[in-house]
């Protein structure tokens, strides 16, 4: 704070000031002017002894009002610098000092990589900062249920959507749907990731980090067998065609390959293959029967097909999740369906490696489809700060983030209009892969652990029935039954 203290009219006047005071012929300077000038000689003593004593007096007079002006001025000024500063420290008592808020995010490591780069994003352009801390995707459900139950949550949570259902179910996430109502943003991000962090139609989060499943092949075989290598297969029909060419290449070289021991890595490629069709495949309810409608038998049938003619490796049926990552980057497998995030792996893992991305295709040409992964970021109950977490999330969904951190990044945006932004320009495999954030689905439903990714759920058991036994009727029956016999329905809990 500056402090303007005005000293006009409290200092005394100049020596002119005081001169002009007085007729020039009596001025003090003028009288000891005369005195000096013309000293006494034949005139009278008496004469210039009484004009000098005049003279001295007014001197010692004005000398004592100056004196007495000049400490008046200067206690006025001291006085004046007392009330401001004595006002100074009133104000800084009284006006608040707004402190910079730090909030702890939770993120599970595989959504570490983006994350950490909003975060550093958002700390840079904000007083406001947030303390990332990574905890490992497969301890991050229990972590927080039991910090949830405990009520020391992180401010910001960021945790795969497929769990948001259980959490909002169990009260464990804050509602924001008041706060996010007229936010412009929130009707362009990820259907699915919104779908998923809906409950009993109030909002508890907004995406995070998108994955989706897409379809891969390898270019080069194409060629080889005599392929169009800039078309990938429009239909699963054309999938089995393609891989039956490939295949006749040469005794190492398969034309598919899935995960056959690996449920999540079944629902992430081969339900879209479903979907595609409009198939019902996960129950979203105790009395919701899954798999019903479109032409699940159909996709089976295919994936069957090709086990059974040797066009898939015979190490898929043991395979999980590590093989399936790695199983494209050799270059002897023309196709498979994985994420998006393949195409930064095959840069670092395979950089010769030339390939091609399409959506997953259902049984008929125009039918695709796609599984939408990656994260919600929300705000759990009990978080200190969750105005301030409030900010972040719809930040995290405006231009700045979607295209300086996500796209900059190669990361999918998570809002559909900004598919084409000017990093993605030059990469089709980029903006295709981004294309099917709007046309993913994910299965909004509870437990979906024990129905999906355990070893024994009933979805592993139906594929591998299906795919390698070739039992499809008998494994379509076994699956619907377990997911809505009363056993079943007692370990899965209240799904309503």
């Amino acid at each position: 704070m500056v402090l303007l203290i005005s000293t006009v009219n409290h200092c005394p006047p100049s020596r002119r000031t005081v001169r002009n005071r007085y007729p020039i012929s009596q001025t003090p300077n003028t009288q000891i002017e005369n005195v000096k000038t013309y000293p006494p000689n034949n005139r009278s003593r008496y004469q210039w002894w009484n004009g000098l004593r005049a003279c001295s007096a007014l001197l010692v007079c004005r000398r004592r009002e100056l004196v007495f002006e000049h400490r008046a001025c200067f206690q006025r000024v001291l006085w004046n610098l007392t009330i401001g500063m004595t006002t100074a420290l009133i104000m800084a008592v009284s006006v608040p000092v707004v402190a910079a808020t730090t909030l702890n995010m939770w993120v599970r490591s595989d959504g570490e990589e983006l994350t950490r780069k909003i975060v550093d994003a958002w700390n840079t352009g904000h007083d406001n900062k947030i303390e990332l801390t990574v905890i490992p995707s497969p301890q991050m459900v229990t972590k927080f249920a039991t910090a949830a139950a405990a009520g020391d949550v992180p401010d910001i949570l960021s945790i795969d959507l497929i769990f948001m259902p259980d959490f909002m179910k169990a009260g464990f996430m804050t509602d924001i749907t008041d706060k996010m109502k007229d936010d412009p943003n929130i009707g362009r991000v990820s259907p699915s990731h919104i779908k998923l962090a809906t409950y009993k139609e109030r909002l508890y989060g907004v995406p995070g980090t998108p994955d989706v499943s897409v379809l891969l092949w390898n270019k080069d075989l194409f060629r080889k067998a005599g392929l169009d290598p800039e078309k990938g297969p429009a239909t699963m029909q054309e999938v089995y065609e393609d891989a039956k060419k490939i295949r006749a290449l040469g005794s190492d070289i398969y034309g598919y390959y899935i995960a056959g021991n690996c449920g999540g890595c079944n629902i992430f490629t081969v339900a879209p293959m479903m979907w595609a069709t409009g198939a019902h495949v996960v129950p979203t309810s105790a009395d919701d029967d899954p798999l019903r409608d479109g032409d699940i038998k159909g996709v089976l049938k295919i994936l069957h097909q090709m086990w059974a003619e040797g066009l898939m490796p015979e190490a898929v049926r043991g395979a999980g999740p590590s093989e399936f990552h790695s199983a494209f980057y050799p270059g002897k497998l023309g196709m498979f369906a994985h994420g998006n995030f393949q195409i930064g792996l095959i840069k670092n893992k395979a950089p010769n490696l030339d390939f091609g991305i399409t959506f997953i295709p259902g049984l008929r040409e125009g039918e695709v489809s796609s599984f939408a992964g990656g994260d919600v970021i929300s705000i759990p109950k009990g978080s200190k700060h969750a105005d301030d977490a409030v900010a972040f999330l719809k930040w995290v969904m405006t231009d700045e983030p979607q295209v300086e951190v996500y796209a900059k990044g190669n990361f999918l945006p998570s809002r559909t209009d900004l598919v084409n932004n000017k990093y993605f320009k030059d990469n089709p495999k980029l903006i295709k892969a981004a294309g099917a954030v709007a046309i993913a689905e994910t299965p909004w439903t509870f437990h979906f652990n024990d129905m999906v990714n355990d070893a024994s759920s009933p979805w592993l058991k139906m594929i591998q029935r299906s795919v390698f036994d070739g039992q499809i009727d008998d494994a379509i029956t076994r699956r619907r039954n377990g997911c809505t016999t009363s056993s079943a329905k007692n370990k899965l809990g209240d799904w309503r």
